[in-house]
Order: C-alpha cells, then sequence, then structure tokens
C-alpha cells in the first residue's frame, strides 16, 4: 500500500513538472494533460480564489481571464474526481496588461491622461499589509513614476512637449514585468492667428522680421527640431515656396520664427510632429534694396532684397527670372553647405517657384532676370518692382529706380582743338540715348548733338580764345547718368592744342577766326610741332626752340676741340709734376 501510494506521488509529481504558464495580454495560459471537461475541476488564483467560470480547457491548454485586481501568487487546478491537486504553481507573477487609454488623441498641453487595463497593482500584499506597486510609464522617449494603488486604472500628467515615438506601455517596477505599447495621437497643431513683428538684434542695430504664431499644440523649446513653417503658394497649395525653420520661441500656443528673405505671399501651414495644421494666408510685401546696372544689349542682372516674388520692369513689364540661393558653407545640411541653386520662376507663372528646403541665418537669396535690350530712343533710366499675389490681391513692393549702364566712351576724334576752332567732335563707345536724352559739354561749354547711332555720337563744337590747361574736361550726359572714360585710354581725351614756334594758320596769322586746324609747319621746318605742349620736336642734326640750330656745327666743333684741348693740357701737368 505504501509502494502504490509512493508511486501515485511520483507520477502526480512528474505531471506537475511538465506545467508552465505564460500570460498573453490579461490570459493566462497552462500547459499540461486535462480532460475536455471544465467541471472536473476547480481552479484558484492568488487573492481571487475560485476562477473556474473565468477559464476554459482543452487537453493540453488551460486558459483563464483572472480579474484586474488579482495579484500575484499561486495557482492552482484540483481534480474533483481524483482529489489532488493536478497543477500547482506557486507563484505566477503577472505582467501589466494595457487595454486603453483617454483620450487617446492628446494636446501638447499637460493634461490628465488615464490609462485602463489590468494588474496595475499585481505587487500589493495584505499579508505584509503593502497596499500600492511601483510602476514606471513610458510615453515616447519620457518616463513618469507611479505608485498604483489602482488595479485597473492609472492617472499621470505627460510632459508638455512632443514624445517619439507615440507609444505608451508600463513597467512594474518591483517585479520588472513590462506591459504590451499602445499608440496615441497629439492633437492636430492649430493657426489661430498670424502677424509680422519686427525684433532688433543683440547689438539693437539690425532689424529682422519675424513671424508670430498664436494657436494651440505647436509643442515646447525641448520639441522645436520637430517644428517647422511651410510658405505654399497660393495659387498651387501643393508647392511650396520656402520652409522657415529659425525659432526664436516656441510654446504650445505661441510660435515665434524668422522668415527668410527668400519668402513671399502665400498659405501658411505649421508642421508639429510630422502633423500638418490648418492654413492661414500671409501677405508679404516684398522689398527690393539693390539692382544690377543692365547693358543696353540686354543682360541678366541680380536683384536683391527680402520676400521677392514675381519682377516687373515698369508699367508692367513682367521680367523672366529664377531664385538663387548660395548656401552657408557653415550651413548643417545634408548637402555639406556646397552652394546650390535653387528653383526657377518662369515667365507665364503667377509666382515663383523657389523650392529651398532649409534655410540658415547667413543664406543669400537673390533673383537673377533676363533684362530686355534698349532700343536707342528709350530712356537709359527704369523702375523696377516686385508683385506678390494672393487671393487676387496685388502687394507691390517700392518702385526701385535705377539705370542701364553709365555711357562708356572708348576713343574721341579728334583729340584736341586750337583757339577759335570750329569742328565736329565724334565720340566712340557704348549706352547712349536719344539727341532728347544726350548732352555734352566740353570745356563747360556745349557741343551741339548732330548724329547719334548705337556707337558713335557726332556733335558741333565752337571754341573760344581762352588759353585752356591740358587735358581738357568733357562730359556726355544721357538721362541725368554722366560718361565713365575707358581706363588707361589715350584716345578718350581731347587737349587745347598752341602753336609752336615759327609755326602759323594756313590764313597767316596766330589767332585764326577760321574752322579749320591746317597750319604751316613751323619749327623751322627742321621738325614737328606737339600741339599739346606747343613745343617743336627738332629732327636729329637740329636743335634749339624752334629747330634753327645744327647740333654739329663748326662752331659747334670749335668748342668741344677747344675742351679737350684744356682737358689733355691737365692730364699732361698732373702727370709730370705727381
Amino acid at each position: 500500500m505504501k509502494l502504490l501510494l509512493l508511486l501515485f506521488l511520483i507520477i502526480n509529481s512528474i505531471i506537475l513538472s511538465k506545467c508552465g504558464y505564460s500570460q498573453t495580454n490579461e490570459k493566462i495560459i497552462v500547459t499540461g494533460e486535462f480532460d475536455k471537461t471544465i467541471d472536473k475541476y476547480t481552479i484558484s488564483f492568488s487573492n481571487i480564489g475560485d476562477i473556474t467560470q473565468l477559464c476554459s480547457i482543452n487537453t493540453t491548454i488551460l486558459t483563464c481571464f483572472p480579474p484586474a485586481k488579482s495579484i500575484n501568487g499561486g495557482f492552482l487546478v484540483y481534480d474533483k474526481e481524483e482529489g489532488t491537486n493536478v497543477i500547482d504553481i506557486t507563484t505566477v507573477v503577472l505582467s501589466p496588461y494595457i487595454s486603453s487609454m483617454d483620450p487617446k488623441v492628446i494636446p501638447t498641453s499637460s493634461i490628465e491622461i488615464t490609462i485602463r487595463g489590468f494588474y496595475f497593482n499585481a505587487n500589493s500584499n495584505p499579508e505584509t499589509n503593502k497596499t500600492s506597486t511601483h510602476l514606471l510609464v513610458t510615453i515616447g522617449g519620457s518616463n513618469v513614476d507611479i505608485n498604483s494603488t489602482a488595479s485597473d486604472s492609472v492617472k499621470f500628467y505627460p510632459p508638455s512637449f512632443f514624445q517619439t515615438p507615440l507609444t505608451i506601455s508600463l513597467t512594474n517596477v518591483d517585479s520588472g514585468k513590462k506591459s504590451n505599447s499602445i499608440k496615441f495621437k497629439y492633437e492636430l497643431p492649430n493657426i489661430e492667428s498670424l502677424s509680422v513683428v519686427d525684433i532688433k538684434d543683440n547689438n539693437n542695430k539690425t532689424t529682422q522680421q519675424y513671424l508670430n504664431i498664436s494657436g494651440t499644440n505647436f509643442g515646447s523649446k525641448q520639441s522645436m527640431k520637430l517644428v517647422f513653417v511651410e510658405i505654399h503658394d497660393f495659387n498651387n497649395d501643393s508647392l511650396i515656396i520656402t520652409k522657415l525653420t529659425d525659432i526664436l520661441s516656441i510654446n504650445d500656443t505661441n510660435l515665434l520664427i524668422k522668415i527668410n528673405s527668400d519668402s513671399s505671399s502665400g498659405n501658411i501651414y505649421v508642421n508639429a510632429n510630422s502633423q500638418q495644421s490648418n492654413t492661414l494666408p500671409l501677405y508679404l510685401t516684398p522689398i527690393i534694396t539693390n539692382v544690377d546696372f543692365p547693358n543696353y544689349n540686354g543682360d541678366t542682372i541680380n536683384i536683391t532684397g527680402s520676400y521677392l516674388s514675381d519682377i516687373y520692369l515698369s508699367p508692367s513689364t513682367k521680367l523672366n527670372c529664377s531664385t538663387i540661393l548660395i548656401k552657408d558653407s557653415n550651413t548643417d545640411d545634408d548637402d555639406n553647405g556646397d552652394d546650390t541653386l535653387s528653383s526657377t520662376s518662369d515667365s507665364s507663372s503667377s509666382s515663383t517657384k523657389a523650392t529651398t528646403s532649409s534655410s540658415s541665418n547667413n543664406n543669400i537669396y537673390y533673383k537673377k532676370c533676363k533684362f530686355p535690350q534698349r532700343n536707342l530712343n528709350d530712356s537709359i533710366s527704369f523702375s523696377i518692382f516686385s508683385r506678390s499675389v494672393g487671393n487676387n490681391v496685388n502687394h507691390d513692393s517700392n518702385e526701385f529706380k535705377s539705370h542701364y549702364q553709365k555711357p562708356i566712351i572708348d576713343a574721341v576724334v579728334p583729340n584736341g582743338f586750337y583757339v577759335n576752332n570750329k569742328l565736329n567732335f565724334t565720340f566712340y563707345g557704348t549706352n547712349w540715348a536719344n539727341y532728347t536724352n544726350t548732352t555734352i559739354t566740353i570745356a563747360d561749354k556745349p557741343c551741339k548733338v548732330l548724329e547719334i547711332t548705337s556707337s558713335t555720337i557726332v556733335c558741333y563744337y565752337e571754341a573760344g580764345v581762352e588759353i585752356l590747361q591740358n587735358p581738357i574736361s568733357y562730359v556726355i550726359t544721357v538721362d541725368g547718368q554722366r560718361n565713365n572714360i575707358a581706363p588707361d585710354s589715350d584716345t578718350s581725351t581731347i587737349s587745347f592744342y598752341s602753336l609752336c614756334p615759327g609755326q602759323s594758320f594756313s590764313n597767316g596769322t596766330t589767332s585764326p577766326t577760321s574752322s579749320t586746324n591746317t597750319t604751316t609747319q613751323g619749327c623751322s621746318n627742321s621738325g614737328t610741332c606737339n600741339p599739346v605742349t606747343g613745343l617743336c620736336q627738332c629732327l636729329p642734326t637740329k636743335t634749339g626752340k624752334i629747330c634753327d640750330q645744327d647740333k654739329y656745327s663748326s662752331n659747334s666743333t670749335s668748342k668741344l676741340l677747344s675742351t679737350s684741348s684744356l682737358f689733355l693740357l691737365l692730364l699732361i701737368f698732373i702727370t709730370l709734376f705727381y
């Protein structure tokens, strides 16, 4: 009999040793050998007691759903027919299980969140008067400590900044058991109002414009890298004009962000933690600060300023332009800060199609525009403006007044004149205008314009009787713009001519009233006259102011011999006595 009892205990121990348990969600799963009829057994668990009605069974698996208030403890399966325990697990350690949270969509402001589920106070123990369980709530990348006294719910306040990933889980710190994870969402950012504000830098010297956005669910400083603003084209909302990332300050209800110089009017969106807000229109008035001077043949010029959109030549000629971005070499971007060109606008589009993806304080933006060729009768001066169009409303910049390149003089013929001359001057160069817009003065006296082409101007000049100092000043003015003389060009100067000694005009006088420059040779016919200096340049064999002396005459030779003889006597004297 004792042998049979011993054999029974050994067999029962073997059966119990084959048993094990696992937990899936709120289910406890026990493996073993069972009859198919649950009524044969009484199943007890920890502090709950009989949970038979909460279980189901087949030949190898027993599945039970202990209530949420269950605590860690023993698990017992009693075979009523055999009068023995077929399963006896000393301690089942429960993992917390999250079934839901409220609310499922949360704002970035800190509000109370309720997590519901099972076994949140599994480590309490009435026998030791332990009434709570130490839980750690993990939301995204942050943790919140809780001492839970409730078994089916916990409440906590999450951090007021965006969390990633968007999941919540629990850890029973006392047992080390972890729960499942559930996903949550943040409420969409919401824009309520927009305004543009001027803010001076720390030195109080320069002013920068910022976009002030009021609303909700913008996040906080800790998560500002997850927030940016996009400006979309009014006429094509899927087209991003520019992206703003330089945030000065941020909280749940307010965002202050720098406006890039390449920005223009458009629809504003706030993107916070990969969620896009509603949109409100932003109207930025363009500002032009500088325009290059085009040449008269037409040219590609650079136009700089802020919030530039379409560029117009007054009154209404739209220019074909592209937006250029030169990235600061210190910009921390995917392309390692290399200079790049951002994209273009065509003459038929209603707004600039800039597609820059990031910004930096030191990035440079400007418009590169094809400027039309100027006709001879057109004014050299012009006005440029930029127009941003939003909701059928034009927002025009200041009119920037500029001009084509100043008239450039390459050469002038003749290069001088005499007293009382009456003659035509021909100027060679570029950037001329018509008769009405072009004036010429020589030595402060007008030279009447007779003919203008794209490369020459001919004017008639009557000289006075005064003696002038060289070189003679002259000015060509086109639409108020004075000429630039080509550098290092002797052919572009004008001089006052003087007669040389012995020289006269063809009428035989030295004070002619004729219009001719014809003169006698002068200089005793033994040299040429330099009319700029009024001095003779003698032939190699001639000398004197009027070239009337032979450089090697007998008189000159005798002087040379006399000097040589004196030098020879001196040399003999030194040799004899020294």
